[in-house]
């Protein structure tokens, strides 16, 4: 059983590892032998499918799928139960059509080739219903401890009948969802795309978890308009990972955690601590530093917070900071991560706006920066004004600088090795995130020697299953999609905004306004997915940048993680640093006004952003 239970570790894990091996092959094949693996992209994305569906099954098992609760957590105890059933029944549901569905598009599929691997299409797309199966066992496992912890009213008893009575009513007609073409009972007509959003609403303010709820969401659109369409739409529920750009974002996390498990990080930290210990707020300072040079590695807000979090913090409170100072500040420099290039933010943005990935990193650069020094000029304010006392590092010596930059010279140099690699030719953003990760196992095992194979292993599965939260959303947003694009749902927003705007600058305000307004109850990740779908044709339409406007709305959605309620980042920082919430709120507030002005600068001076992509990769 404990093999069992361990199963999408073990397979995930070694179909990772094999993906990494593959794709370094790849590299050296083609830069080093100059005979380039024909089929290496096409197996790669082939077994990324099989590992971001099986990071959703590891999910679902944790529970670990990004929702918003900040509403439903406000019910009475009784209501929380009934709701929390309520979506368990909806992600029941959702598994069981996404099992159907899949074995549908399957048997479609299967007489198309992948051109280089010379096998059937099928390969990939029975990724869909066989891990369907085994979501389904995973499902249960995780309500059968949730009744146990008396959070829901229902017996998984029920669930198991229900699955069986389904089950058998699928083998005795195979059509049998033919029932749900509500249409021959009502018609809804245009109406019908308003109504999802509603229903979609509904859900996610009740706590189902944003991918499930997209994914219901569309189920019922469908069964409200043309139910025989959902079997071409599904195709996207595969299609979706079939990316090659997609390839980065388990490498980036993986990355990440290789820095921070193999004593990387804290060799950056006391470089920064060197250099500016000894200014006035000199440890705000280092904090900062190290948190933009980390961010040049991981790509992730997240994994800052979570990875330099703890050292940065301990750090500042053996100096004699507060803890508010310590966690807000924290929070604050984590959000230069997804600025900074590599950015696994502007990877999903370039991947949803069809737009070049090496110009977004590029674009990124300077908006970081400046985001960097105007957090400085706050921290070095406060410490003057405040008066707390906080007392100086002792300036390091210039043999003692010397000798932090020796010790982290490896980890220092792995941004210019990345970015160098993609502006030079030498490799694609993916393959970057690739050489990233292997420059990691490289420093962890022969340079520092804190890495083993079984740990490197861990640290494999262990981005697996981040990785699989973004998997979710990324296969139900563009599901969700088809939807947005048949009711032209972003083309009337695109109206409705060329209404009361007078010129391109005021639908940044407006986009803005709305962007921060939806940041303090959405995740950023999910707003990522969800609204800017919808608001990128609006920017089109009105001519602006799409390079200009991904940086600009990352920034924005950054903030998201530091603002309340939902602010994932306080929550972060607070658990690392073994504090209140409310301390990294009040700690981090004065630190948002740098970061507003930030935003408000460059969306006034567009071309701060587009000056470097333009100047080197041409406009």
């Amino acid at each position: 059983m404990k093999v069992f239970d361990k199963l999408e570790e073990w397979i995930g894990g070694t179909l990772f590892v094999c993906m990494f091996i593959i794709l370094v092959m790849q590299i050296v094949a083609r830069q080093v032998l100059g005979t380039p693996l024909m089929w290496s992209e096409e197996l790669s994305s082939l077994l990324f499918v099989y590992v971001g569906m099986l990071g959703i099954s590891m999910g679902i098992r944790n529970q670990q799928h990004v929702l918003i609760d900040f509403l439903c957590s406000r019910f009475s105890p009784k209501m929380q139960k009934i709701a929390f059933t309520i979506v368990q029944i909806i992600i029941f549901i959702s598994i069981i059509f996404m099992g159907y569905l899949g074995n549908n598009l399957y048997k479609k599929k299967w007489i198309f080739e992948l051109v280089s691997l010379k096998i059937s299409a099928g390969w990939m797309y029975i990724a869909l219903p066989i891990i369907a199966i085994l979501m389904m066992v995973r499902f249960f496992q995780a309500y059968k401890e949730n009744y146990d912890n008396k959070k829901v009213i229902l017996h998984p008893g029920v669930f198991f009948v229900a699955l069986v009575i389904i089950i058998g009513l699928i083998i005795y007609d195979p059509k049998i969802f033919r029932v749900l073409r509500l249409t021959n009972y009502y018609k809804l007509g245009p109406i019908a795309g308003y109504i999802t959003i509603m229903v979609w609403l509904v859900m996610i303010f009740m706590g189902v978890p944003v991918g499930w709820s997209l994914m219901a969401a569309t189920i019922f659109y469908f069964s409200i308009t043309k139910w025989n369409v959902i079997y071409f739409a599904s195709a996207k529920l595969v299609d979706s990972l079939n990316s090659f750009s997609l390839l980065s974002v388990p490498f980036f996390v993986l990355t990440g955690i290789l820095m921070n498990g193999s004593g990387i990080t804290e060799r950056i930290f006391n470089f920064a601590k060197a250099i500016l210990g000894h200014f006035t707020g000199g440890m705000g300072h280092v904090n900062v530093a190290a948190s933009l040079i980390f961010s040049g590695m991981s790509g992730s807000a997240i994994a800052d917070a979570g990875g330099l979090g703890q050292l940065e913090i301990k750090a500042m409170r053996d100096a004699g900071y507060d803890d508010d100072i310590c966690g807000g500040i924290t929070a604050a420099s984590c959000i230069i991560g997804p600025l900074v290039p590599p950015s696994i933010s502007m990877i999903v943005y370039g991947v949803i706006a069809n737009q070049s990935i090496a110009k977004l990193f590029l674009a990124g650069f300077v908006p970081g920066v400046l985001t960097t020094i105007a957090l400085m000029i706050m921290n070095y304010f406060l410490s003057q004004a405040m008066q707390r006392g906080y007392k100086k590092a002792k300036k390091a010596t210039f043999k003692e600088q010397v000798e932090a930059f020796k010790k982290s010279f490896w980890a220092l140099i792995t941004p210019f090795i990345i970015i160098g690699g993609i502006f030079s030719g030498l490799f694609t953003p993916t393959e970057a995130a690739v050489v990233a990760a292997a420059y990691s196992v490289f420093l962890g095992a022969f340079i520092y020697k804190e890495l083993t194979v079984r740990s490197f292993f861990k640290h494999c599965v262990e981005a697996m299953a981040i990785s699989g939260v973004t998997v979710l959303m990324i296969i139900t947003v563009t599901f969700f999609g088809d939807m947005i694009a048949r009711e032209q749902i972003a083309m009337k927003i695109a109206a409705g905004f060329m209404k009361y705007a007078s010129s391109p600058l005021t639908v940044l305000v407006m986009i803005n306004l709305l962007l921060l307004f939806l940041g303090m109850f959405i995740d950023a990740l999910a707003l990522q997915f969800l609204v800017l779908p919808m608001l990128i044709p609006v920017a089109d339409k009105v001519g602006i940048d799409l390079v200009f406007f991904g940086v600009m709305t990352t920034l924005n959605m950054m903030i998201g993680i530091l603002t309340p309620p939902m602010g994932m980042a306080l929550f972060v920082v607070a658990q690392v640093g073994k504090m209140s919430v409310s301390t990294v709120t009040k700690g981090v507030l004065p630190f948002l006004i740098p970061i507003f002005i930030t935003l408000v600068f460059i969306t006034v001076f567009p071309g701060i952003i587009t000056f470097l992509p333009n100047l080197i990769m041409g406009g």
